[in-house]
Formats: C-alpha cells, sequence, structure tokens
C-alpha cells in the first residue's frame, strides 16, 4: 500500500490554517462598520465589553481550562503584551472611525499591521519570514495604498494616526499569541489576553459608556461583537498563526479591510472609487501567496527527512 507522504498532511494543515486566518479577517470586517453605528464614547466602551465577552465565550470555549491551568513566569511577558496589545487596540482603532471612518482607518489599522509583525519577526528570531510572506505583503500594502489614499477616500490626520497606532497595537497582539500558544491551547491563552484585556479597559468604559449601551439596539451590538468579533474571530485567529506563524497569518487578516470596506460601500453608503476596488481586489490576490510561509516549508522540508528515514521507498506494504 502506497504511503501519502507525510508532508503532504502539513500543507494541508498549512492550507486549513490559511482558511481559518481567513475566516477570522471575515468576521473582523464586520467590527468597523458594526461599531460605526455607536457614538465615539460607547463605540470606546463597546470595544472594552466586547473583550470581557469574548473572553467568556473563549473560557466556555476552553471548558474551564485557562482558570485550572498553571500559569507560569515565562507567560507572563506575552500575556501582558497581548492584553496592552488589544486593549490599545480597541482605543486607537475605534477612535480613529470617528475621524477617518471605517475604510481607510481598517485599511490602515490592519494593513500596515504586517509590516510591524514582519519587522519584530526579523528581529526576534533574526531571520527573514521568506519570499511569501514578503511578495503577499508587498501585493497587499499596494491594494491598501489604493484603497486608503485613491481620489475620494477620507482622509484625516488625527485619524491616520490613531489608525497607525492601531497596526502598531495589532501586531503586538499577534506575536504576542504566537508566543503563548507555544505553551497553551489557543481557547486558554485567549482567555487571558481578552480577561486581562478587558481588566485594562475597564476605566475607559466606566468614562466613556453612556445610557445608549443599555438599549435594545445597543445591547445587541455589543453582543456582536464580544461574541464574533472577539470570540470567534481570535479563536480561528489564533488557530492560523499556530500552524502559519504571526507574520503569515496577520498578512492574510488585510481580507478584513477589504472586507470591511466592501460593507461600508454597500451599508454605511461610503462610496469606493475604481481604484479602491482596485485595491481590494490586490488585498484578496495576497492572501493565497502570503499562506504559503516560510514555517510551512519548513516544515515540509522536515518531514521529507522523516519519511525518508522511515521508508526510504517511500512505499510501505
Amino acid at each position: 500500500m502506497t504511503v501519502i507522504p507525510y508532508y503532504r498532511c502539513h500543507v494541508t494543515r498549512s492550507s486549513k490554517a490559511s482558511a481559518s486566518a481567513a475566516a477570522g479577517a471575515l468576521l473582523w470586517g464586520t467590527l468597523g462598520p458594526v461599531a460605526a453605528l455607536f457614538d465615539t464614547g460607547d463605540r470606546i466602551a463597546a470595544g472594552g465589553i466586547r473583550l470581557a465577552i469574548g473572553a467568556l465565550v473563549l473560557l466556555a470555549a476552553a471548558k474551564g481550562r485557562p482558570l485550572k491551568g498553571v500559569w507560569r513566569r515565562a507567560d507572563l511577558l506575552p500575556l501582558a503584551g497581548g492584553a496592552v496589545g488589544i486593549a490599545g487596540f480597541q482605543l486607537a482603532y475605534f477612535g480613529a472611525i470617528g475621524s477617518a471612518g471605517v475604510a481607510v482607518s481598517t485599511a490602515v489599522g490592519i494593513g500596515l499591521s504586517p509590516v510591524f509583525t514582519g519587522l519584530w519577526t526579523v528581529v526576534g528570531n533574526r531571520r527573514s519570514p521568506g519570499a511569501g510572506w514578503l511578495l503577499g505583503t508587498a501585493l497587499a500594502v499596494g491594494g491598501l495604498c489604493l484603497l486608503a489614499l485613491a481620489q475620494g477616500a477620507t482622509f484625516s490626520l488625527a485619524g491616520l494616526g490613531l489608525s497607525v497606532l492601531a497596526a502598531a497595537f495589532f501586531s503586538l497582539q499577534a506575536i504576542s499569541i504566537q508566543e503563548l500558544t507555544k505553551r497553551h491551547d489557543d481557547a486558554t491563552a485567549l482567555t487571558g489576553i481578552c480577561g486581562v484585556g478587558a481588566m485594562l479597559m475597564a476605566p475607559v468604559i466606566a468614562v466613556t459608556a453612556t445610557g445608549n449601551l443599555l438599549t435594545w439596539q445597543g445591547m445587541t451590538g455589543v453582543a456582536y461583537l464580544g461574541v464574533v468579533t472577539t470570540g470567534m474571530s481570535y479563536w480561528l485567529f489564533a488557530r492560523g498563526i499556530r500552524h502559519i506563524g504571526a507574520a503569515a497569518a496577520v498578512t492574510i487578516t488585510l481580507l478584513e479591510p477589504a472586507g470591511a470596506a466592501v460593507i461600508a460601500a454597500l451599508f454605511l453608503h461610503e462610496a469606493l472609487s475604481p481604484a479602491q476596488w482596485m485595491g481590494i481586489v490586490l488585498i484578496a490576490a495576497a492572501i493565497p501567496i502570503a499562506g504559503r510561509s516560510k514555517k510551512a516549508r519548513q516544515t515540509k522540508g522536515t518531514t521529507e527527512v522523516e519519511q525518508r528515514e522511515l521508508s526510504p521507498s517511500g512505499v510501505e506494504s
């Protein structure tokens, strides 16, 4: 009986991880449009509340393991980094939406994050994230430039600054998730990050929240942000990070601004020019390229060696 080479299983796993990260990005694509329905103060408060709801969803998914498991000293730094990253992203991104609009703030806030993540990967690992990441990121950033800067795009210096800050926070949380999931399962790691992030946001929630959040529309919107755009999306994102690395997974999440821009155009009446639509096409084209990460190729090479050692002829009877 012919044995399927082991590396094909890893290639399939990489493809599934890319699809998982892309699915998380599509769910995140609804974050900006839903958040735009809130006033600025309530929007920021909703960002903190969504972390608390997401933590509860992830805690249930982890069947309570985060409360029972052992958290080591080595977990403290990535846990703190992830919490600061995820809380800081709420403040910067939701603040940017009010100044720059959903399409541009999402394009810049998520679009620049692969650059930060790639640079931190180079510094931390002392090696390039890989040719696939470089090419995919180049295409995606080019598409984002068209999406964010083409004629007809909303421009705000304050919104742009907040969006860049959001990108830095987003990449920080991605690197932290990658480090923490080396020792914990995805749901456990994310429960810790979201839970601590929600605690950091508690004073902000107390200051900015209004009674509008207690209306049916407010509660429904916050519940959606917590369950779908936090619990579900971050779990999918973490699955991608575990198998293809933070740099590739973050590049794949560039599908989010494309999705947010389309939703904003269709439902929030934010007009998109032909150049911006071309940018969306470039971002979509970059996803499969970035997903073919260096980490996946290294796994392939390793498993090919393992296969030769176990069965030199590649056939087992």
